[in-house]
């Protein structure tokens, strides 16, 4: 048995520790137009400069964090074989994912899946990919605060300062 495609029902932002504080025109509001992917998007609007550890080097335009939790799945299987992440995204041609990790517990968790490909939809994971979370069990995946957090980047060989928006994040369940 597989879940179907699942929206989260709660995502918040949040920065690296760290990082500069900077305030970005975000709506909490807005999310709840992901609810609805074929007809709403949300603007990450707004990137934050690293602060690097010493000196100030890192100067990769990233966004903050994006956790998104509270998915309400329906006809989880009996046992675990793989998760997969669905996420459609309007990418502005250069944006490329720096954070694709699962969560549980307000910290990530296993491998981090981000890769350089720039396509609208991606899915990650598989039917049998467990995202090295081998001890992962039904109740984790019911826990409220499990999910996936996401972060973009500009790609490293074309620069930018452009707007990524969330069109979808989906999770399902092997």
């Amino acid at each position: 048995m597989t879940s179907s495609w699942t929206n989260p029902t709660v995502i918040t932002q949040y920065p690296e520790p760290g990082a500069e504080s900077i305030d970005i025109p975000w709506k909490d509001y807005e999310f709840y137009n992901l609810t609805n992917p074929s007809s709403q998007r949300v603007g990450l609007n707004g990137t934050l400069l690293h602060i690097a550890r010493s000196p100030k080097y890192d100067i990769m335009n990233k966004t903050y964090f994006v956790r998104a939790t509270g998915f309400n799945f329906i006809n989880l299987p009996n046992q675990i074989s793989g998760i997969e992440f669905r996420f459609t995204s309007d990418r502005a041609g250069r944006i490329t994912d720096d954070t694709i990790q699962l969560c549980l517990g307000g910290e990530v968790i296993g491998v981090n899946r981000a890769d350089l490909i720039l396509d609208p939809i991606k899915i990650y994971g598989s039917d049998s990919d467990m995202w090295e979370n081998k001890s992962l069990t039904i109740e984790n995946i019911k826990d409220p605060s499990f999910g996936i957090v996401i972060r973009l980047k500009s790609h490293p060989q074309w620069p930018h300062k452009d707007t990524a928006f969330l069109t979808a994040l989906e999770l399902r369940i092997h």
